[in-house]
């Protein structure tokens, strides 16, 4: 049930501090039972996530760029939520993870309170900009149009429409034959068939109503809606309003280069969040994501802890070797003793795909120091590859080798490093990494 209804503007921002301090402790309380709607808390660097996803046979991305706090961007999962996508990346104008339903909150907020001017934002709404969370890409596309499917939901549904608490949020491109006649970028996240901007005073409960789903729980009364039966989504989303799955496209010229910003913003004050769900299936992407399933342990005594380095997965189940299961994200585990080997095997799933990966535990395996931990993308790739060492220090040798065993490639490093794979012919390969002294570190990818 909703704490209270609707709220002057003033009243509003009276509450705000009240607001952050209630809704980390109520949120805490509800995050793992939605689990129709997963928001990853696992940090993804924005190049990471935007390459594994985006960098493809039709689009190349040339260089990736973020401006917001780094719990603004995440990887979220929804294939049973009811928002119509499967998966992608969420941005929020608070911590993504508020996003998590069911929802039984007047105002959820998680913002940081931060103003953020922004001349993109502020050329679709005004207001000062708070919390702006936008992603700035470079890319090459490979055919004459490119388009990017998304969600938009917002807290400030529906007691802040027509007001001046017009969150909003674009997707601008910028190159031949796209900008604006003046040469500027150019806004498409439009109303179908229109030039006017997605936000909350233009798609709403009261104009373009085709494009509005209202999430507000079915025993509410709000705005002078009339409650609305239970839906998948009323439980795994807790944004008050949503829009139907929407596309930003464009006609481009192929090969050549495109600027492109991906952007929201709180307007008129830092709380009552919203989101975009951004579909991987954006820029040609595929409907479907393989989890990668990889993990790096530690020993203390006969204690062994497992720090979980899958990515795209939202379950994970271990057998660690002895006959215990497991399936917490980064369990530890206690052996009876570790003077004989132990195979551990992890299976990452998500809603479509697993993957599984193993690791030796014991007297007989190498333990010289502590495992390395590189972050390597795209998991999928095409002519290129990038390897990029948590220790920017470190140096070593990769050997990328076939599923035969074959060795196509084999390369020394030191630092960040990009491997040359365009000659390479598609297929499943394995990217052994060595360092001196150190285990070695072996990664599946597909091409």
């Amino acid at each position: 049930m909703r704490i209270f209804s609707i709220l002057s503007s003033a009243a509003k921002n009276i509450l705000a501090p009240c607001l952050k301090a209630i809704v980390p402790l109520f949120f805490l309380s509800h995050f793992a039972s939605a689990q129709s709607l997963f928001v990853d808390n696992m940090q993804y660097s924005p190049d990471e996530i935007v390459m594994d996803f985006f960098n493809g046979s039709c689009v190349e991305v040339t260089s990736v760029e973020y401006f917001g706090q780094a719990k603004q961007l995440t990887f979220f999962e929804g294939s049973q939520s009811g928002l119509g996508v499967n998966a992608g990346i969420l941005f929020a104008t608070g911590e993504a993870e508020i996003a998590v339903g069911p929802n039984n909150f007047a105002g959820a907020s998680a913002g940081f309170g931060i103003n953020t001017p922004d001349t993109l934002l502020e050329s679709i709404t005004t207001g000062v900009i708070f919390d702006r969370s936008m992603l700035h890409l470079s890319i090459v596309p490979h055919t004459d149009s490119i388009g990017f499917k998304y969600v938009f939901a917002s807290e400030e549904y529906c007691e802040y429409v027509n007001t001046q608490f017009n969150d909003a949020f674009g997707f601008w491109i910028k190159g031949p034959g796209a900008s604006n006649p003046d040469g500027s970028a150019r806004n498409i996240a439009l109303v179908p068939g229109t030039l006017t901007p997605v936000n909350i005073n233009n798609v709403n409960y009261l104009i373009n109503t085709a494009y509005y789903i209202d999430n507000i729980p079915d025993t509410v009364n709000l705005c002078g809606q009339p409650p609305t039966p239970p839906t998948p989504m009323k439980d795994a989303v807790q944004f008050d309003g949503v829009l139907t799955v929407l596309t930003a496209s464009a006609i481009v010229v192929p090969e050549e280069t495109y600027e492109i910003w991906i952007g929201i913003g709180d307007v008129g004050d830092g709380v009552w969040d919203s989101g975009i769900f951004l579909s991987l299936e954006s820029l040609c992407g595929d409907s479907l994501l393989s989890p990668v399933a990889g993990f790096n342990t530690t020993v203390n005594g006969t204690t062994v802890n497992f720090a979980n380095g899958t990515k795209y997965a939202t379950s994970w189940n271990w057998d660690f070797g002895d006959g215990v299961l497991s399936n917490e994200r980064y369990p530890s585990h206690t052996y009876t003793n570790l003077n004989q080997q132990y195979t551990v095997r992890l299976i990452a799933t998500n809603w479509c795909c697993s993957d599984t990966s193993f690791a030796t535990i014991g007297l007989s395996a190498i333990q010289e120091k502590e495992d390395l931990i590189f972050n390597i993308y795209p998991t999928q790739f095409s002519d290129e590859l990038i390897i990029d060492p948590a220790d920017a220090n470190l140096s070593g040798e990769f050997a990328l080798s076939d599923i035969s065993g074959q060795v196509i490639l084999r390369q020394s490093f030191s630092g960040k490093t990009v491997l040359r794979t365009a000659a390479i012919p598609k297929g499943v390969y394995f990217l052994n990494i060595n360092v001196s002294d150190h285990k070695p570190v072996v990664k599946k990818l597909v091409k």
